[in-house]
């Protein structure tokens, strides 16, 4: 009895110690990689707007700033957030700079999320972080890496919503 108590936890433990987050890695980079195609209603033209006005002005504070490419199709930029890693000074807090794509075609936009690099002087990809036998390993990068996964995943949501056609309201004549 002692011995299959003994191995329930060791189990358990043994799937809580090595769980990975899982996040997408793109076969052909080897990087992490958040990709989504979104089906949209209305032109080009409108979509590529909606997107600039609702979108990147208001989840960025300078678009212009961050855009590498803008040719009425497609936004490509470069941006960065902080991670949290507990510590109170939030100077000691990592930076990770991304990089993203918009893409519009008719009747659909696809998004991408890479290049997730920790801003240092020579910067690191975060995919370092996933190799847990790496002899530099901290338990810390775990978090660093679910804060990734879901920065990833409020980004998509706040640009799938930018996404939805304004409301047209008529007013009434009297």
């Amino acid at each position: 009895m002692k011995k299959v108590a003994l191995t329930i936890v060791a189990l358990v433990f043994a799937t809580i110690a090595f769980a990975q987050t899982n996040l997408p890695i793109d076969p052909k980079t080897e990087q992490i990689t958040f990709r989504k195609v979104i089906p949209t209603q209305g032109s080009e033209d409108e979509v590529f707007n909606r997107i600039f006005s609702t979108f990147m002005n208001a989840y960025y504070k300078s678009p212009a700033n961050i855009l590498n490419q803008n040719d009425g199709r497609t936004l490509k930029g470069k941006h960065q957030f902080q991670l949290d890693n507990g510590d109170a000074v939030k100077s000691k807090w990592p930076w990770i700079t991304y990089r993203f794509t918009i893409e519009v075609r008719e009747g659909r936009v696809r998004y991408t999320l890479t290049d997730f690099l920790q801003k240092t002087q020579s910067n690191h990809p975060c995919e370092e972080w996933m190799n847990k036998e790496d002899p530099l390993y901290q338990p810390i990068w775990d978090k660093y890496l679910e804060q990734i996964a879901a920065f990833a995943e409020d980004w998509g949501k706040q640009f799938e919503e930018s996404l939805e056609p304004e409301k047209v309201i008529e007013e009434e004549e009297w």
